[in-house]
């Protein structure tokens, strides 16, 4: 439904700084936004889209540009803060049976396989390192310790499973018991999917 232009008038207010010429252009770009966001819950990208439209007739383009384009990095960085901050309460709350990965996924607004995601990148990473450093505790020579020692500090789970499954083509340390042996195998599979 498009905008009529009384409408228009009244959201203007008295002070909008436009001429009649320029109210008509701007009710026909209503009428576009309106077109291209007809949902009702689209209200927040009309408002938006028209602000923008009444802006670019009465500011220098440069200066609305440049807010916009603030904005939307400030936006960014509050969308992967907001991520970052949602993974690590995946990662804590998760594995103490708080939440479910439905119950999780359904309470911040993001679906299962991203909460899966979050804790299996956790869970990846946890399986490499125990997997690296049963391999450093092991007889090898030093020169593949250090390697080794280095890599736990990657931060990379695929550059990790890429360092062990280097070190595992080298051969396997013959001392560990079956259940090292059964760890070494799980994070020899994990690591050929991840890598």
């Amino acid at each position: 439904m498009s905008m009529q232009r009384y409408e228009l008038e009244a959201w203007l207010g008295d002070n909008h700084g436009l001429t009649d010429d320029q109210i008509d252009d701007l009710l026909t770009e209503a009428a576009e936004i309106s077109e291209r966001y007809p949902d009702g819950d689209d209200q927040a990208d009309r408002d938006a889209a028209l602000a923008a439209a009444y802006r670019l007739k009465v500011e220098p383009a440069a200066d609305v540009l440049e807010d916009l384009s603030k904005q939307l990095a400030d936006a960014r960085a509050a969308e992967s803060a907001a991520s970052a901050g949602l993974q690590q309460a995946a990662q804590t709350v998760l594995p103490d049976g708080e939440f479910s990965e439905a119950g999780f996924a359904r309470t911040v607004g993001v679906d299962r396989m991203t909460v899966r995601k979050w804790t299996q990148e956790r869970k990846d990473r946890i399986l490499m390192n125990d997997a690296l450093r049963l391999l450093i505790r092991a007889k090898m020579p030093p020169h593949d310790q250090q390697q080794l020692l280095d890599s736990l500090g990657i931060r990379s789970t695929s550059s990790q499973a890429s360092v062990l499954l280097t070190a595992l083509a080298l051969g396997s340390p013959e001392s560990l018991s079956a259940e090292q042996q059964a760890l070494l195998q799980r994070a020899e599979k994990r690591a050929r999917q991840i890598a």
